[in-house]
């Protein structure tokens, strides 16, 4: 078979193909040589063996595997530095602000301070729990009603430290709750 009568053309496109069409493609090109073998009635029978053997060497996209460099650089994704981020967020910011009204814009900015937002997310996680904040409101309306009716029916005055004791009260039975039912269910419920 001479390079004249079936040319190859070469086309260097970054082009991914799926596993199965690789397959059809490798199935078509063994028929080719096959068809043109037989065409070429054993003229050159060196050659043909030489492609064949090729075939059989040659691998499949499906069959190649990536090396740990390429799956490890496809799996972590690239590392921000504080200052990319730092960017990110101001531009991301910037972008939010435009479609504000001065008031909210300006609140916005105060909200959105550094030493504001560490010492909101430090006062979210300890003692501003949602759970702390439901015990000291129910303890609060609860007692404060208990405390009031008694002081009524026994004829004594109120001091006006009644509502920040009970608030501070329910806050730490709420805190306490908490922390017993997340303490007990990770005894019962251990992590797997």
């Amino acid at each position: 078979m001479s390079h004249e009568q079936s040319p190859v053309k070469h086309e260097n496109k970054n082009v991914h193909v799926s596993p199965a069409e690789s397959r059809e493609h490798h199935e078509r090109l063994r028929e080719k040589i096959e068809s043109d073998a037989e065409k070429a009635g054993g003229k050159s029978t060196a050659e043909t063996e030489a492609r064949h053997e090729v075939h059989e060497v040659a691998q499949s996209s499906a069959e190649m595997t990536p090396t740990s460099s390429e799956t490890q650089a496809q799996s972590t994704p690239p590392v921000k530095t504080k200052y990319e981020k730092r960017k990110s967020f101001d531009t991301t910011m910037h972008h939010v602000r435009k479609d504000m009204n001065t008031a909210e814009r300006t609140l916005s900015k105060l909200v959105h301070q550094p030493v504001v937002e560490k010492t909101s997310e430090v006062v979210g996680k300890t003692i501003a729990r949602p759970s702390g904040i439901i015990g000291a409101a129910i303890a609060a309306g609860i007692g404060l009603l208990f405390v009031f009716g008694v002081a009524r029916y026994v004829g004594f005055e109120l001091s006006g430290s009644e509502m920040p004791l009970l608030l501070g009260a329910g806050l730490l039975i709420g805190l306490f709750s908490e922390w017993a039912y997340k303490s007990a269910r990770s005894i019962v419920l251990p992590k797997k």
